[in-house]
């Protein structure tokens, strides 16, 4: 029988069509970047190549639907201050002081990874504790959330901060029990600071993406949408980067999704319209309704337990439904940071008000985090076709931060289980690196809601092992408008899958340490730690 060059034949292995699939099949053959045939083994088509799986499992590659690739790839470059060795505020400075020594005096020290809830102290470094240990240069931490800077006096200088500074709006400047700058920013006070300190390199940025393109690879994931471009360094600075990448013909990512960090009026002036494209999409404009949990700035209607505060909003409401309804009007999808219930309720009527103005459009906006449900607020979505996109492994991540914000209500916080009950899509996701960057940890921590590190939260919102992996396989794949063609594992759906060291479905497993033994994108192997593949082989030769 005559086969296809460009042909191969999979064998050996568990396949599941898709996470819902009980009744797995042992072989697949691929063609052109699509898969050409599912089934078992004696049953398959011949083709050029034969890979032998070994008797792993095979599924649908995975999807980040809300990663900030380009604010991981930034930290590859700067210090890090989330690793084992960094357990106490002597820790932090140490690992600046090592810095400083092999920087040039006067020049910036960038930190990043930093979280206090790591630390023995439970605090950040002071300013004067950091001018104390790197005298001679400037300093910026950058909180593992985003949402935070840490400045020393040096820096402080260099950005004109100074000590009559007037807080911005939605933002704020910490100051000490003596009234005297401590040299933290929060909110839009810090997205001012991150905007004005030098960009990093670009050829440098685009090498470090590459990187980190790769890294994902590795893990299984597919494909991945960028979560806000502008939200590290300021848009057109991180656009001039992935354009870089976009230019070089020799690269080859996943399939790229973009959220733009800019109003409607923004993105015209760009000439930007929305744009569904299978490896390089833009369809989407991002917006930030509210601030943190770990700072106390989402908008909440309950003060926070420990605090008192109900948060704040980061612009004003009526103009944050403005121009959701303008992206709406435009054929913008919408990705709304909503953490507390004030701003997902707004943020729903404002959907509400945008499909009333435009019916029918199907955009599926977006609810990113979803952290404090409000009342009522699912069955509001389920009626627009809105969708929850949720990152697992903050129940882990953010576990101090929950139990001390919500106290008895922390289990009622971050809903999974009941999201799919009312009929909203409820998408997987990271928000690396805020979140655990792996997405089994995160598959894992929707399972098992934090109980690694004590009692679960929620456990009532448990999802079970074929919903978790679902919201990183369909989920992701919906989100970004995509099921048609991939997601799932049959005739004429891309060839993007992964073979894994286990079955994930299996309970016995453990989810959050499998391993990805092969990741297949467009239909060729791009990451194989399996042996070489076999040269082609008839039916008879085979069996």
């Amino acid at each position: 029988m005559l086969h296809s060059p460009d042909s191969i034949r999979y064998i050996n292995a568990r396949i599941y069509r898709s996470a819902d699939d009980i009744r797995p099949a042992r072989s697949l053959v691929t063609r052109k970047g699509v898969i050409d045939w599912v089934g078992d083994d004696e049953d398959g088509p011949d083709a050029a190549r034969v890979i032998d799986m070994q008797g792993a499992t095979i599924i649908p590659g995975l999807t980040d639907a809300h990663v900030h690739l380009f604010a991981i790839a930034n930290e590859r470059q700067q210090i890090q201050l989330n690793g084992p060795g960094v357990r106490t505020v002597a820790d932090v400075l140490r690992h600046l002081s090592v810095a400083a020594r092999t920087t040039a005096p006067a020049q910036w020290i960038r930190a990043v990874g930093f979280d206090e809830n790591n630390l023995a102290e439970h605090r950040y470094p002071t300013r004067d504790e950091i001018d104390a240990a790197v005298p001679d240069h400037l300093v910026i931490i950058r909180r593992f959330c985003g949402h935070t800077a840490i400045l020393n006096s040096a820096a402080l200088k260099l950005l004109q901060i100074g000590e009559g500074v007037s807080d911005p709006p939605s933002g704020s400047f910490g100051r000490d029990a003596r009234g005297r700058l401590d040299g933290s920013a929060k909110e839009s006070a810090a997205e001012n600071v991150f905007r004005a300190i030098p960009a990093v390199d670009p050829a440098a940025m685009a090498a470090s993406l590459r990187e980190t393109i790769e890294d994902s690879i590795r893990m299984g994931l597919t494909a991945a949408v960028e979560a806000a471009v502008g939200f590290t360094s300021g848009f057109d600075d991180e656009f001039a980067v992935w354009n870089l990448l976009r230019q070089d013909s020799s690269f080859s990512p996943i399939r790229l999704g973009f959220m733009y960090q800019l109003d409607p009026k923004d993105a015209a002036a760009r000439g930007f319209m929305p744009r569904r494209d299978p490896d390089w999409q833009a369809m989407t404009l991002k917006f930030f309704a509210d601030g943190i949990v770990g700072a106390r700035t989402a908008a909440v209607t309950k003060p926070f337990a420990d605090t008192k505060s109900h948060g704040f909003f980061m612009r004003d409401e009526a103009d944050l439904e403005r121009v959701i309804v303008e992206a709406h009007l435009g054929g913008w999808q919408t990705a709304t940071h909503c953490v507390g219930d004030r701003a997902s309720a707004r943020i729903i009527s404002a959907f509400e008000k945008a499909e009333k103005a435009l019916p029918g459009q199907k955009l599926r906006h977006r609810i990113e985090h979803y952290f404090c449900p409000p009342e009522g607020g699912l069955a509001r979505m389920k009626a627009l076709d809105a969708l929850i996109v949720t990152q697992p492994s903050f129940l882990a991540r953010m576990r101090r931060s929950i139990l001390e914000a919500f106290g008895p209500d922390a289990n009622s916080k971050y809903p999974a289980r009941s999201v799919i009950d009312a009929g909203v899509t409820y998408v997987g996701s990271s928000d690396a690196p805020t979140g655990h960057v792996s997405p089994w940890v995160g598959m894992a921590n929707a399972v098992d809601r934090g109980a690694s590190l004590g009692a679960p939260i929620g456990a009532d919102e448990a999802l079970t092992r074929r919903q978790a992996v679902g919201s990183y396989v369909h989920g992701g794949a919906f989100a970004m408008k995509q099921e048609e063609w991939r997601g799932m594992l049959a005739p004429g759906m891309a060839a993007d899958f992964i073979a894994l060291d286990r079955d994930p479905f299996d309970a016995s497993t453990d989810l959050a340490a499998t391993e990805v033994l092969m990741t297949v994108l467009r239909g060729v192997v791009r990451h194989n730690t399996l042996s070489a593949s076999q040269p082609a082989k008839t039916k008879a030769e085979v069996h």
